[in-house]
């Protein structure tokens, strides 16, 4: 993304465009001048980004609106806390009017701006961009003064924001930030601080560089005080020099997002008087004035739109607003696409990224629901495929696609599952059928499932099942079985249900009171249990597992020496333990579990689970059930007795658990505490090497052994099966086996009857992926890494319990102590030496994990990589695996010790400067000049210019050379090949053109990025005539080829017409066919003829006309053409009349008789004398003007103005009726003809009159109607300007014309006042100027003296200054440096220069003094030497070549006279013998004698010998066709070596000049050497002067720094004498100038000391003394200050021994508060021992409450 700010001459600017934009302006009749722009721009503008191919709209990918001004059109959402003028007239002052007469000005906001009738309006809607005439002179103005202001825009929407523009009027503020919001003013984040000065302004706030794009920093170069009017603010989002990898990141998104943009300006720029001097007039300098405020950026829409509409309320009429309702692509809704559009809820919504439009998905319902949503859970189980849900399925159809039926309707099989009718009613018996009626839903042969099958009852048959088996009868809904068995010993109705509630059915099911219902056999469960049988759990609840109750070990307060030893879950390895782990209980030691949970009163037996680490079984465990107190004697465990309590078993090692023989009574609401002490593992006699033991306890668990007890309501037979299956076994290992079906059913009436119903399954809902569990035990389904029943923590291994599970720790065995990390943070506990979260790196500072050892770095940093032990962040600029070497952009040796032993290569300038383009350099031993190694794209001895193919302004901040844009179609060598200011290509290649040779050159078409730019064929009669120059050079689409066609006219070239068109010749485009649709086969027609396929009857061009040869209507009736063959043209008639077509002389409808004109009997027509043609011709004129005058004659008499006129009118008609009776005579005569003239002549003489009659009517009427009109058009415009001076008095400022009046009076008068003050008044103006002058000739009299003695020596010091600069330009004529440049910084060297060698240094690489000249002269005289021996041996070369190509054409020629003799004799032989056999009288025998003659003939060569003359020739002519390439390039050899040879010859004689130069050069170095000796001593005399005055300025600077650190002493210890020090400080620093202005003369005079020894023996001396004095005078005033010191300090130990008492009270007040704090603790102990009391009793009277509400 580059940002390029134009600025035409009317104000128009272009900003950065986002980087999905493909951009390509062309401003060609606009001047552009780039202004604080990071890319120099000129003339055309081209930013191309790759991604997203806007060609094609939202279709490929993301797509963003266009960027516009927010501004526009909101001016009521800005607002500005300071605008000048809102309350009343205020007056301003502008500080750059100093030229001008006119500096302060009046300010009145109170009404808007206008151009005409309000000019000093200042409103913030002023600095909206306009491109109106009065732009500069109109603003927003602050009121004086004041500092903190703001500028905020309130938007209606989320609005992508690019970046920001502000040109003030005044100086820019000196600080200012910007912030915005993205929740509408909620919240406020910061974009950028502006200041002058950041460190005091914004102390905390990072300066930069800018690393990130979201990095707040604080920016200095938009906060200088110049200019001081159209400075400009800028600020870019996205700062261009920043990368970004992903531009669709959810950051990057986040940060270009805004609802609110502020501007915070805090502080004025003033020029200092503000400070001294507080009235009013100053404050009326100072302001902030802004011209133009843009806020560029385009509506944000998450890259789902193109465009945006306005939102409800805006009007939509307002030019170049970019508007807040995106128009939303990619199936989404919402004011900015943030939603996935109704229906469309398949996917989850997200922005769209790149080519990637992460468009909404269509639902899919199979047509059986418009409404859906989209389910997390449905979307992650199906893969992050599916994860719409639909809603309110119809047609009976249910699931998550509408996919299936409802329950009592099955699929049709043969039916699309989209069909509204595909589900179909059950057609079952509900009393016979399974489940009331319900049907197989769908096929499934593997279930043995058909569609609509009824599921009958055991005794019921039937495809509805609808009837009783054979043997059964009495159908019924209530009977299970449906039918009952019939016998003579059935039980009666009664006697049945005396069976049910009696035969414990219910009483399996555990319900409530053990009976069912009479009707239903419905027995009543316990809460949340279903099912006839109460057999069953509702959503979300389970019944409890046999160990339930489990007391993990871990989790057990533990003896001495005991610890936890979690243990980490192996994937796909079932766990052989609970919980996180275990407890590593030693011998001896033991655990103790509170058990509080008991849920029922009953005997309950203990199972202890464990893993044996020893070798033997664990000999002794004794178990202890600690009651509370003594058991009552009426209570469910009044039996028991304390021996009872005390238990005792062994852990075998063949198993991980094992179970007390003695069961345990335990009570319900009673605490228990539960001690396992672990006395002793085996006979230490048994096993003597066994040091010390331990076991590792898993759990505790209590469960039910036996169901048999006299206080459950289960009957004994049940609990007796309950035994008899071991359903008890299952509850013993932690991996559960497969319980059966009859300990299914026992464990869920246990569960049910204990607690009283089902328990709830309180799945953690971060943990858990659902909100139900597994009915039997209640596991949840938890997610990964989450372990517990309820999948409420974190495995052991893994940590960060959320909604995404647990992450695996992953500490690094070598470095970590254990595999467990913290629950929280994941950190890991690290070995001694390493380091990290995960403990896989060493400390800082080493490297070699996990050997680790320190870095090696050559003591330029302390950092090195973790695994590889390269250095990081080396100092010094140095580089390299161990900073061994100089770092890219730097030169030296980094091994040197010095602080800059490693040097910036400019290239132009440094690597830190912004401006450095070069990969390194290196320092030429030669001539010490460094030597820049460039990056590609620059060139020049300082990499300072942009290469051929590179464009840019290196020279400027922050310009680069950048890769000229041209598609690669231009030459890279070519410097001329693109511009190097602006990159626009001038030399595109391959048929390409534009300023990127972007698109294919007018007449070509195709990609001209890949160099197939092809021209246009396009066929001439087809395409625009426009369009084609010539016949074969047209213009097509530069992108497709596609010619420009004619109308209905198609195809790549134009070449053929569209379907149902034809006649492409034409040139006008095709013609349609106009088949008719009933009488043609098809509506296509002939392309070149137009004529349409016709059916049987029918003929013509489209089939509307009777066949050939036939006329009518052929939907009524066909008539053939009866045309007299003897006088027709064609056999077709005409196809509506019938009428056939005659020859010529022929006429009639048949064509059988003579035409008019013509005489003779038909078929012998004869033309009529010549004399009938002219007497026709007149006959016919006559008639048709006769016409003419009837039809006009009769248009007057229709629009009612015959009036006058009816008279001569009716004659007029009278005549030409008897005229139109002659004409219409066919044998008309000459008297008839003479009539007829006559009649003609009358008419014309009686028309003419009443034209002239007409005309004169006519000419009178429109003279007065032209006056009339005169009049009018004076009256209106009388009547305008009245109107408009009107307007303009109503609309004027009387107000305002009042106050300026009465001001320009108020002035005048006190101008009056003062001017009489001024001669009056004493002492007043003039008296005080003549007083001044008398002064000032008073002094000039004075000093005239003095004056003109130091002018005398100022020009005797001139002339020795010029003696010297003359000798200093001839050391630069020579060497090429400045004569008094030091020879250490001299490149050139110089007067007294040697180099490292002792030998004198003068000239150089670079320098362009004679001396260089002379070497470079001489180097080129040597080269041209080399270059003419090269040309010599050239051109003999090339003149022994030309004489072997002259002796081998003289070969060839002689070898080619030979051929053609040969050939010549070889003709003649034939032609012989084609003769010899021509003759008539050959006998066969000569032929033959002939024959055998020819083939003795032989060609006196072998092939091979042919073969190899071939090939002579063929070398000998190809040596041949070099000869003249050979002359041709020794021809530009020769010229070259005769320039050469002339350069040398001018060499030479500016060689010898440049000697001569050299040795006066010499003699004059001489005398400078005995100059700069006499030079030397004087400076000597010079630094021992300079010596004495150091002496004193340091013991004047020991005294000052003791009164300094007794200062400081005192400040440290006194915060409040900060004024006093700072005032001391002050003085010192006033000292210290003194001191450093005094060796600044000091050194001005052994700077003077240098030039020459003359000035130091007179002007110096009195300088130096001067000198002295000054510090003579400034020791006095030191002498003073440290007085002054001394008894600031006297004050200081008086307020030191103050404040040391005060220090004392503290110390003794301080005391009295600990004694107060100690007391507060006792009472606050007490007060926690009550509170412990109080929380018991409520407890207990907690439990209480419980025990009444449980009693029935």
């Amino acid at each position: 993304m580059y940002l390029c700010q134009l600025r035409p001459r009317y104000g128009i600017e272009l900003e950065d465009f986002p980087a999905h934009l493909q951009i390509r302006l062309k401003f060609p009749a606009y001047n552009f001048t780039p202004k604080h722009t990071d890319h120099s721009c000129s003339g055309e503008v081209i930013a191309v980004a790759q991604e997203p191919d806007h060609a094609h709209g939202c279709t490929h990918g993301s797509c963003y609106p266009a960027t516009g001004d927010l501004l526009v059109g909101r001016e009521n959402k800005l607002k500005a806390s300071s605008t000048c003028g809102l309350h009343k007239r205020e007056p301003y002052c502008i500080v750059s009017h100093l030229q001008d007469e006119k500096k302060c000005f009046q300010c009145d906001s109170r009404r808007p701006y206008d151009p005409v009738y309000n000019t000093i309006s200042h409103r913030i809607e002023n600095g909206i961009t306009t491109f109106k005439p009065h732009r500069k002179k109109s603003w927003w103005q602050s009121e004086n003064g004041k500092s903190d202001v703001y500028l905020q825009l309130d938007l209606e929407a989320e609005f992508h924001f690019t970046h920001l523009i502000m040109t003030f009027k005044t100086f820019r503020p000196a600080a200012l930030l910007i912030e915005r919001s993205a929740d509408f003013g909620h919240t406020w984040q910061t974009y950028r601080y502006f200041a002058h000065d950041c460190a005091s302004t914004f102390p905390g706030i990072a300066q930069g560089p800018l690393r990130n794009v979201d990095d707040v920093i604080c920016e200095s170069r938009y906060s200088d005080i110049e200019p001081s009017t159209e400075g400009e603010v800028i600020y870019r989002v996205l700062d261009p020099a920043i990368r970004i990898e992903d531009p669709y990141s959810p950051k990057i998104q986040n940060q270009l997002k805004i609802t609110n943009l502020r501007v915070n300006f805090t502080k004025l720029h003033t020029l200092g008087d503000n400070l001294l001097d507080s009235r009013l007039e100053i404050k009326e300098k100072y302001y902030y004035a802004m011209y133009e405020l843009v806020v560029r950026g385009n509506c944000f829409c998450y890259g789902h739109a193109s465009e945006c509409g306005p939102i409800a309320g805006i009007k939509d009429d307002i030019e170049g607003m970019v508007h807040g309702r995106c128009v939303c692509k990619h199936n989404t809704k919402g004011l900015n696409c943030e939603q996935c559009d109704d229906f469309h809820n398949d996917l989850p919504w997200r922005p769209a990224e790149g080519r990637n439009t992460n468009a909404c998905k269509k639902c899919n319902c199979n047509g059986h629901s418009s409404q859906c949503h989209f389910d997390m859970a449905v979307y992650l189980a199906t893969g992050n495929s599916s994860g719409g849900v639909c809603d309110n399925c119809l047609h009976n159809t249910m699931g998550r696609n509408c996919e299936t039926c409802k329950p009592f309707y099955y699929k049709d099989p043969s039916r699309d599952i989209r069909d509204p009718a595909v589900c179909v009613a059950c057609d079952c018996d509900p009393e016979g059928s399974q489940n009331g009626g319900i049907c197989d839903g769908h096929d499934d042969p593997s279930l043995g499932m058909i569609a609509g099958q009824c599921r009958c009852k055991q005794h019921v048959e039937g495809p509805r099942c609808d009837k009783c088996k054979t043997g059964f009868y009495g159908l019924s809904a209530d009977n299970p079985q449906g039918c009952q068995l019939i016998n003579n010993h059935s039980m009666t109705a009664a006697q049945f249900v005396h069976f049910l509630n009696h035969s414990h059915l219910c009483v399996k099911c555990a319900t409530l009171s053990g009976r069912c219902s009479v009707e239903t056999g419905q027995c009543r469960c316990h809460s949340h249990m279903t099912g006839r049988q109460c057999n069953q759990v509702e959503s979300g609840y389970f019944f409890m597992a046999l160990d339930y109750y489990l007391y993990e070990a871990e989790l057990a307060k533990l003896g001495q020496g005991c610890t936890v030893e979690e243990r980490e879950h192996q994937p796909g390895r079932p766990a052989t333990w609970t919980g996180t782990g275990f407890a590593l209980v030693p011998e001896g030691s033991g655990l103790e579990f509170s058990i509080n949970n008991i849920p029922y009163s009953m005997e309950y037996d203990l199972m202890i689970r464990y893993e044996l680490q020893m070798p033997r079984d664990w000999d002794e465990v004794r178990v202890t059930v600690v009651r509370p107190g003594p058991i009552p004697t009426s209570s469910p465990c009044g039996n028991t007795i304390p021996a009872d309590d005390l238990l005792s078993t062994s852990l075998p090692t063949e198993s991980r658990f094992v179970v007390l023989s003695q069961p345990v009574c335990l009570e319900k609401d009673v605490s228990y505490t539960l001690r396992l002490d672990f006395t002793r593992y085996a006979d230490r006699n048994s096993i003597p090497s066994v040091t010390s033991t331990s076991v590792l306890v898993d759990s505790v668990s209590i469960y039910i052994k036996s169901l048999c007890i006299s206080y459950t309501v289960l009957p004994c037979p049940l609990s007796q099966g309950y035994e008899r299956y071991r359903c008890h076994d299952s509850a013993k290992s932690v991996p559960r086996p497969q319980i059966s079906d009859v300990c299914a059913r026992l464990i869920t009436s246990m569960s049910a009857i204990i607690n009283e119903g089902a328990l709830a399954c309180q799945c953690d809902h971060q943990g858990s992926i659902s909100s139900e569990c597994d009915p039997r035990g209640g596991q949840c389904r938890c997610r990964p890494n989450v372990i517990g029943r309820r999948c409420d923590q974190c495995a052991p291994g893994t940590y960060g319990y959320g909604p995404a599970g647990c992450k695996v720790c992953e500490c690094n065995p070598d470095g970590s102590q254990m595999r467990f990390c913290d629950k929280q943070t994941g950190k890991c506990l690290c070995r001694p030496g390493a380091f990290g979260p995960r403990c896989d790196g060493c400390q800082p500072g080493h490297w070699g994990f996990p050997n680790c050892r320190q870095c090696q770095c050559n003591g330029q940093t302390e950092e090195c990589h973790q695994k590889t032990g390269a250095c990081l962040r080396c100092r010094g600029n140095t580089g390299g695996h161990n900073c061994e070497r100089c770092a890219d952009g730097y030169y030296g040796n980094p091994f040197l010790g010095s602080e800059n032993q490693c040097r910036p290569c400019l290239c132009p300038e440094g690597p830190a400067s912004g401006r450095h383009f070069a990969a390194s350099c290196y320092q030429d031993n030669y001539s010490k000049q460094v030597v820049c190694n460039c990056n590609q794209g620059y060139t020049g001895a300082r990499c300072e210019e942009c290469a051929p193919g590179y464009y840019g302004n290196p020279s400027q901040p922050g310009g680069r050379c950048q890769p000229c844009r041209c598609n690669n179609n231009i030459d890279l060598s070519d410097p001329d090949a693109c511009n190097k200011n602006t990159g626009e290509c001038r030399m595109c290649l391959y048929n390409t053109e534009g300023p990127d040779c972007g698109v294919c050159r007018s007449g070509y078409y195709g990609d001209a990025s890949r160099r197939n730019c092809r021209k246009c064929t396009c066929n001439f009669l087809g395409t625009e005539q426009r369009q084609c120059m010539e016949r074969d050079n047209c213009l097509c689409q530069r992108a497709t080829g596609q010619c420009q066609c004619l109308p209905n006219i198609m195809g790549l070239t134009c070449d053929h017409c569209a379907p149902n068109y034809w006649n492409l010749a034409s040139g006008r485009g095709c013609e349609p066919c106009g088949c008719d649709p009933n009488n043609a086969y098809t509506s296509t027609c002939n392309e070149f003829t137009g004529q349409c396929q016709c059916r049987e009857g029918f003929g013509g061009k489209t089939c509307q006309d009777c066949r050939e040869n036939f006329w009518g209507d052929p939907m009524v009736l066909c008539r053939v053409c009866d045309c007299d063959p003897r006088g027709i043209e064609t056999t077709q008639c005409h196809r509506l009349t019938g009428h056939c077509s005659c020859r010529q002389g022929v006429s009639g409808v048949r064509c059988d008789q003579c035409a008019r004109g013509f005489s003779g009997n038909f078929p012998d027509c004869q033309p009529c004398h010549q004399c009938f043609g002219d007497w026709d011709r007149i006959v016919q004129n006559l008639a048709v003007r006769t016409k003419s005058l009837t039809d006009r004659a009769r248009e007057i008499q229709t629009t009612g103005l015959t009036g006058a006129y009816e008279r001569i009118f009716k004659g007029l008609e009278e005549k030409l009726s008897q005229a139109r009776d002659i004409v219409k005579a066919r044998n008309a005569t000459a008297d008839a003809v003479t009539s007829l003239m006559g009649l003609m002549e009358e008419l014309r003489y009686d028309g003419g009159k009443v034209n002239n009659e007409h005309k004169d009517n006519n000419y009178d009427t429109s003279n007065e109607l032209s006056s009339l009109e005169r009049e009018a058009k004076e009256l209106n415009l009388t009547s305008q300007q009245l109107n408009h001076q009107l307007d303009i008095l109503k609309s004027s400022n009387f107000l305002g014309a009042y106050d300026s009046i009465r001001a320009s009076y108020e002035k005048s008068r006190d101008a009056e006042l003062r001017a009489n003050r001024s001669t009056t008044d004493m002492p007043s103006t003039v008296s005080q100027s003549e007083a001044t002058r008398k002064k000032t000739e008073r002094l000039i009299a004075d000093k005239k003296d003095d004056f003109n003695r130091k002018n005398a020596a100022n020009k005797r010091a001139l002339q020795d200054l010029n003696a010297k600069a003359s000798l200093i330009l001839t050391f630069s004529q020579v060497c090429g440096a400045p004569g008094d440049a030091l020879c250490e910084v001299s490149p050139c060297g110089g007067p007294g220069c040697r180099n490292e060698e002792g030998k004198r240094r003068c000239g150089g690489l670079n320098c362009n003094g004679a001396v260089s000249k002379a070497d470079t002269a001489l180097g080129r005289s040597i080269h041209a030497e080399k270059e003419l021996n090269k040309v010599a041996d050239a051109k003999a070369k090339a003149v022994e070549a030309k004489g072997k190509a002259q002796a081998a054409l003289e070969k060839a020629s002689d070898t080619k006279n030979k051929v053609e003799r040969s050939n010549n004799d070889l003709r003649d032989l034939i032609k012989q013998i084609r003769e010899f056999l021509m003759q008539e009288g050959a006998d066969p025998d000569s032929i033959e004698v002939v024959a055998n003659r020819v083939l003795e003939l032989s060609i006196p060569a072998s092939p091979q010998q042919i073969r190899h003359l071939a090939d002579e020739i063929k070398d000998r002519v190809q040596s041949l066709s070099n000869v003249d390439a050979i002359l041709e390039q020794t021809q530009d050899d020769v010229r070259k070596a005769e320039l050469l040879l002339k350069e040398a010859r001018n060499a030479r004689i500016r060689a010898e000049a440049v000697k001569n130069s050299a040795e006066s050069a010499s003699r004059a170095l001489d005398d400078a050497r005995k100059a700069q000796v006499a030079a030397e001593k004087a400076i000597q005399r010079a630094r021992e002067d300079i010596g004495l005055t150091e002496n004193q300025l340091a013991q004047i600077q020991s005294e000052t720094s003791a009164n300094e650190k007794d200062l400081n002493d005192a400040m440290n210890r006194l915060g409040d004498l900060g004024r006093q020090i700072d005032a001391l400080k002050a003085k010192k620093v006033n000292n210290g100038l003194a001191a450093s202005r005094a060796e600044e003369t000091a050194t001005m005079a052994q700077t003077k000391a240098n030039e020459a020894k003359q000035i130091l023996d007179g002007e110096l001396k009195d300088k130096y003394n001067t000198v002295k004095d000054l510090v003579d005078m400034k020791a006095k005033s030191v002498q003073e200050a440290k007085k002054k010191a001394e008894h600031l300090r006297h004050e200081a130990k008086e307020l030191l021994k103050d404040a040391q008492n005060k220090l004392q009270r503290l110390a003794e007040l301080e005391k009295d508060y600990e004694q107060n704090q100690k007391t507060l603790e006792g009472k606050a102990r007490q007060l926690d021992g009550l509170e412990d009391k109080m929380k018991d009793i409520l407890n207990a009277i907690n439990k209480q409450i419980q025990i009444y509400n449980t009693c029935q």
